[in-house]
């Protein structure tokens, strides 16, 4: 997927994820509802595909690339299954301090979604420093090329 693509596709994710807050706001339960499912679809369409992405990889960079996404995708998994059996076991007494946690979560949640972004965008500038420097050298290796074939006066 093209990096215009891709960018794109997160500014849409974060306006996804500013009409969820917008109707926790409103205490609007049918769109967190639905937003939720959707997002739980996505999620298992985005693990399908991590999973086909994982047995497609064939060299040890694709594999430990895949390892560091798997990786990934099970702490967040985590999280909301610790998330979900804490308030499996709620109370009126504890409520508050699960819905504390909860919020803890989401906020490590968002924590590191800043931090995987950082890691993207430095990828993102290291892989068009190394275009630039390949594509540099390869003119430079095309100029040296065309100079030895012509003739010496």
């Amino acid at each position: 997927m093209a990096l215009s693509n891709l960018l794109l596709k997160l500014s849409n994710q974060s306006k996804e994820l500013e009409q969820s807050i917008q109707a926790t706001k409103e205490k609007n339960d049918a769109k967190l509802s639905a937003r939720k499912a959707e997002l739980e679809t996505q999620l298992v369409t985005a693990r399908t595909k991590l999973t086909d992405m994982m047995n497609a990889a064939a060299d040890e960079d694709a594999a430990d690339w895949a390892d560091a996404r798997k990786s990934v995708s099970d702490a967040f998994e985590s999280l909301r299954s610790d998330s979900s059996a804490r308030r499996a076991k709620w109370s009126a007494k504890r409520a508050g301090g699960t819905a504390d946690d909860a919020e803890a979560d989401a906020l490590d949640s968002i924590d590191f979604a800043i931090y995987a972004i950082q890691e993207a965008e430095y990828a993102v500038l290291d892989a068009a420093t190394a275009r630039d420097e390949a594509d540099e050298k390869a003119a430079d290796a095309a100029l040296k090329a065309a100079t030895a074939d012509e003739p010496v006066s």
